[in-house]
């Protein structure tokens, strides 16, 4: 069961990111209905950051999380997540519709601490190891 909640919440995180980076939208609200604290300082700051660049990002993010660990056995309130994100087909664009760069996309080693707490979970942090790690 926590593992399973875990994964949702991870899945949920990158859903919203992806929806929120259309259009480099800081405050979209469902991010911090999947991430919190240095999760979803390093989302937000990445959106600001494409915000004042003119930039948004398009198309697929692909993820396949696996829950590595749950700490504690009895009654759980952190699970580790370990993925390979493929960020192939997510690219930057400019605000006019061009691509941002030539530089495509690529898969990234990830490793998230996903918390319970009031019942809900959210992805507290997260590491995204940079590009060709897996």
């Amino acid at each position: 069961m926590a593992e399973r909640d875990a994964l949702t919440a991870y899945r949920g995180m990158w859903s919203a990111f992806v929806e929120a980076a259309k259009t480099s939208d800081a405050e979209a609200p469902q991010l911090r209905e999947y991430a919190s604290d240095q999760a979803l300082s390093l989302i937000v700051s990445g959106l600001l950051t494409d915000h004042a660049q003119g930039k948004i990002t398009k198309g697929d993010l692909a993820v396949n999380p696996k829950a590595t660990e749950v700490k504690p056995e009895q009654s759980p309130t952190e699970v580790t997540v370990l993925d390979c994100v493929d960020s192939t087909k997510w690219l930057e664009y400019k605000s006019s519709g061009e691509l941002w760069d030539d530089e495509p996309g690529s898969k990234h080693r990830t490793t998230a601490t996903v918390k319970r707490s009031d019942d809900t979970w959210k992805v507290s942090s997260f590491i995204l190891e940079e590009s060709g790690t897996c």
